[in-house]
């Protein structure tokens, strides 16, 4: 009687096994895929704005190809197609496919949102639109310091929130008007890339200090700080008393 019940037991728990394993494979896969249409989209973007530039689409579909098959052959030298790891080895392929797919979004995305003017090593990479005086929309600093702004189709913005008081350290966080630059956050912003303050959900700016050409700004989330950064001055006016 013991020992039915053992195999009853075992064979319950095998198949509740099987059903875990084969979700987690569906969903090593779905977040491949995911990762795969990103790419596509990244691809068909950079062929449409640099299409008055025949050179670099050739070489830039030249590249793709070759990528491809870096991909396939990094694939084959770490889970070779003839050799068997075990159950989980579909989720570590979706894995390390994510991966390496994601790392590829990551270098092409630098032809979609451009480089900093004055880097002498931005190549084929076009420059980053610049903002006018005449079309810049500015963010509003309350009285009691927190940042307000509400995306107007008929102005543009881009505000960083830099690491250092450097326009050229690390970028921590977004503001654009640009969807090139907010969808998939291109410029890989640690605290994310919005269209303006209303779409920071929990979120908030807090306005600090004035330290020459820049603010020192507050990230805070649930009313807590959780990060400081520095944000260009000319891209703020305070509320009059």
């Amino acid at each position: 009687m013991n020992k039915i019940l053992f195999i009853i037991f075992l064979t319950f728990n095998l198949a509740c096994f099987s059903q875990t394993q084969a979700e987690m494979n569906k969903q090593a896969n779905a977040e491949f895929n995911a990762s795969d249409k990103i790419l596509n989209e990244t691809y068909k973007t950079i062929l449409s704005e640099y299409k008055t530039d025949p050179s670099f689409l050739e070489n830039l579909k030249k590249s793709q190809r070759i990528w491809i098959q870096f991909r396939d052959a990094e694939m084959e030298m770490k889970y070779p197609s003839q050799s068997e790891y075990g159950s989980v080895q579909p989720i570590c392929r979706a894995s390390y496919m994510k991966e390496l797919t994601d790392n590829r979004i990551k270098t092409l995305q630098k032809w979609i949102v451009g480089g900093e003017e004055g880097d002498v090593c931005n190549g084929s990479v076009k420059i980053l639109e610049s903002i006018s005086t005449d079309t810049m929309q500015k963010a509003s600093i309350r009285k009691e310091g927190s940042i307000w702004m509400n995306a107007n189709m008929k102005k543009d913005h881009r505000i960083f929130g830099y690491e250092k008081k450097d326009v050229y350290s690390a970028k921590m966080i977004l503001l654009s008007i640009f969807t090139n630059e907010v969808k998939n956050n291109p410029f890989d912003c640690k605290h994310g890339a919005f269209y303006d303050t209303t779409e920071m959900k929990d979120l908030k700016l807090k306005y600090v200090a004035t330290e020459n050409d820049f603010l020192r700004i507050e990230i805070l989330k649930a009313g807590k700080k959780i990060d400081e950064v520095y944000m260009l001055k000319k891209w703020f006016e305070f509320e009059e008393e």
